[in-house]
């Protein structure tokens, strides 16, 4: 019979430990998707002009959004939402020299400048990215 009972109690603190274990895992989800700015570069776009056809966009973020990161999410947020099989379009990234690799302060409030800039939009509009581009000094990009 003592015999039953240690198996039982092994079994029960298997069944707690992985529990356990999956709270961990679960509220470590929970802990990023609410602090998700924290861990990763959140892309943000504005309008560079009144009509709001060519977009610029940046990335904001903690202390792990560095230059290498904002480029990054400024590069998948562009592939992932301009389709070139519906119009092609153009698209320039501009760097801010003034600043170092690893800029942004552990701060909730201030980020500081972006590292990287990019101005987007539909080939309808290249002349205007053209404009925006060749008033940074950046390269054009058609896709």
């Amino acid at each position: 019979m003592a015999r039953q009972t240690t198996k039982y109690a092994n079994l029960l603190y298997y069944v707690s430990l992985a529990l356990l274990l999956l709270g961990c895992v679960e509220y470590f989800k929970y802990s990023t998707r609410t602090n998700y700015e924290w861990f990763h570069c959140t892309p943000v776009m504005e309008p560079a002009n009144e009509s709001g056809s060519v977009k610029k966009l940046y990335a904001v973020g903690g202390p792990a959004c560095d230059k290498r990161g904002e480029f990054k999410s400024i590069f998948n947020f562009i592939t992932s939402n301009y389709d070139p099989n519906v119009e092609s379009y153009s698209f320039c990234f501009v760097e801010n020299t003034s600043l170092k690799s690893i800029h942004y302060p552990i701060s909730n409030h201030d980020k500081g400048p972006a590292g990287y800039l990019a101005y987007i939009g539909y080939d309808s509009d290249k002349e205007l990215v053209q404009h925006y581009c060749d008033g940074a000094g950046a390269t054009v990009f058609h896709l």
